[in-house]
């Protein structure tokens, strides 16, 4: 049998021994001819998309926001202020995560005391969590999901407020993420990146802050950025890159279709007025007809039949703004902008009128998990990550010294959030699916509880409550409610008549 030798050009069978190819590995992909190479068609330029693909490169994405970052912020903010579409998108995404009050905690371990201290304290604190006396918890929340969009990242400062009571003085106090920026002289310092040092291992070890007054930069001025540890700032974004150093705005892709959108319709809206304003056009194709001597324009009365001389024919104009597919046309662009965080075009719009049971159920679920995954990036699943899981920690470990039963912490302590959840499509459908999976227990209880954002225990303690007080009141609990109890003592409708005439009463002297 023939040698087989292997050179550039391939597998040659029977090349003679003294040919100056030697025996070696077969030569790598990239010396082939490139004519003859496999290729991908994706990374081909050629005359027709150069020009889209001129500004596509591999550099790190952090080259892209130092160069871009500032632009792309406030495009998204001028955009969200003043594009009702995405206003609105960024109003109900912020809603739908935080809801009315915020997620709800539920501290486990094997010490109930420690529990309940935790979740006391932690409630006391959520009430007021900014340097702001009258931002709450939730109004907090909200601001970070409103400056994920225009800002791509959360920043705040964790200081010590003196003038709040409480066993808890840390508040934090937010700041803009423009105030973060690399001083002058920390220009050429390969370890800091758009305002932050990092270590060798890539973990934030300061940041320079700027702080702004309550008036503005552009009236006061920002002052000189100092240096703030990393575990004094509160500095979250959604990585979409390895070794990113800055958040990049949610409303990112979508700025070029918010500013189409209002620019179409801007111009269709304009289009259609011109062709309202022009009614008629008089013209004459007859030779010898009589010359009108009247102005070049004249004032038309409505519902007024007027005379021209003869050979004059009035000309009126077509209404074709807005066009027949100027509907379909904004709502496939509209989908783009709720894209970014999957929601979907019913609730862009706010419009669930083409939709049925089935189809609407369906295009919120995908918009459902992206709302509860940003819920746990948020809260984290324990607290070991999560921007509230860590101000969690720091609460406690300040109110132990008002709190005995916080002064031993349990070996293992779990942080249990439960956020509001999105109401359903049908309700009796969905609550006839859960008493099935009930029923086969392939769902427990904790979980039915938890899908409509509250917590086992909490339900629980409720329900005991609602019961009594049902019962001190002589009204018998609903027969689900009554379960192996003592029943209820009867009811004696002449001293219920009576407690009704005194309250009565005693409302008349008020």
């Amino acid at each position: 049998m023939a040698d087989t030798y292997i050179c550039a050009a391939g597998i040659q069978p029977g090349m003679p021994a003294a040919s100056t190819v030697s025996r070696r590995r077969a030569a790598p992909a990239w010396n082939l001819d490139p004519i003859s190479s496999r290729k991908f068609e994706s990374a081909e330029s050629n005359r027709l998309n150069k020009a889209h693909w001129q500004y596509a490169d591999d550099q790190s994405v952090n080259v892209w926001l130092a160069s871009q970052l500032s632009t792309i912020r406030a495009r998204a903010t001028y955009e969200a202020r003043n594009n009702p579409i995405l206003q609105g998108v960024i109003k109900t995404h912020a809603d739908d995560i935080v809801g009315r009050d915020g997620p709800s905690l539920q501290v486990q371990s094997d010490d109930d005391q420690f529990n309940d201290a935790a979740e006391r304290v932690w409630r006391d604190w959520f009430r007021s969590p900014t340097t702001r006396q009258n931002v709450s918890g939730a109004q907090m929340l909200k601001l970070w999901i409103r400056g994920l969009w225009r800002s791509g990242e959360l920043l705040a400062k964790i200081v010590t407020d003196p003038t709040v009571e409480g066993p808890v003085s840390m508040r934090l106090r937010p700041l803009h993420p423009r105030n973060l920026g690399t001083p002058l002289e920390l220009t050429a310092d390969p370890n800091v990146v758009m305002g932050i040092r990092f270590n060798s291992l890539g973990q934030p070890t300061t940041y320079y802050l700027a702080d702004s007054t309550i008036a503005g930069d552009d009236l006061t001025g920002l002052t000189a950025s100092l240096p703030w540890p990393a575990d004094l700032v509160l500095h979250e974004f959604v990585v979409d890159e390895e070794d990113q150093a800055r958040g990049i705005p949610l409303a990112n892709a979508a700025l070029p279709t918010a500013a189409d959108l209002r620019d179409y319709t801007a111009q269709v809206q304009d289009a259609a007025r011109q062709m309202a304003d022009q009614s008629c056009l008089l013209y004459t194709d007859h030779p010898d007809a009589e010359l009108w001597e009247n102005p070049e324009s004249m004032t038309v009365k409505r519902r007024v039949i007027g005379m021209v001389p003869p050979g004059w024919k009035p000309f009126t104009y077509a209404a074709t703004q807005p066009p027949a597919t100027y509907e379909t046309y904004l709502a496939e662009r509209m989908r783009e902008i709720g894209r970014p965080v999957g929601m979907p075009l019913l609730m862009v719009r706010l419009d669930a009128s083409r939709h049925n049971y089935s189809s609407a159920r369906l295009d919120t679920q995908v918009y459902r998990r992206s709302v509860a995954g940003l819920q746990a990036w948020l809260s984290g699943t324990d607290r070991s990550c999560g921007a509230l899981s860590r101000l969690l920690d720091i609460v406690i470990a300040e109110a132990r010294f008002a709190e005995p039963a916080l002064r031993t912490r349990p070996r293992q302590v779990i942080y249990a959030w439960t956020w509001p959840v999105l109401p359903h499509v049908d309700p009796a459908k969905e609550s006839q699916a859960e008493e099935q999976t009930l029923a086969n227990a392939t769902e427990t209880l904790t979980d039915a509880v938890a899908a409509r954002g509250h917590d086992l225990e909490t339900h629980i303690a409720t329900l005991v409550r609602e019961r009594q007080l049902l019962i001190d009141a002589g009204i018998a609990p609903p027969p689900w409610m009554s379960g192996s109890s003592p029943e209820p003592e009867p009811i004696d409708a002449a001293a219920v008549d009576e407690q009704i005439a005194a309250a009565a009463e005693e409302a008349d002297v008020e």
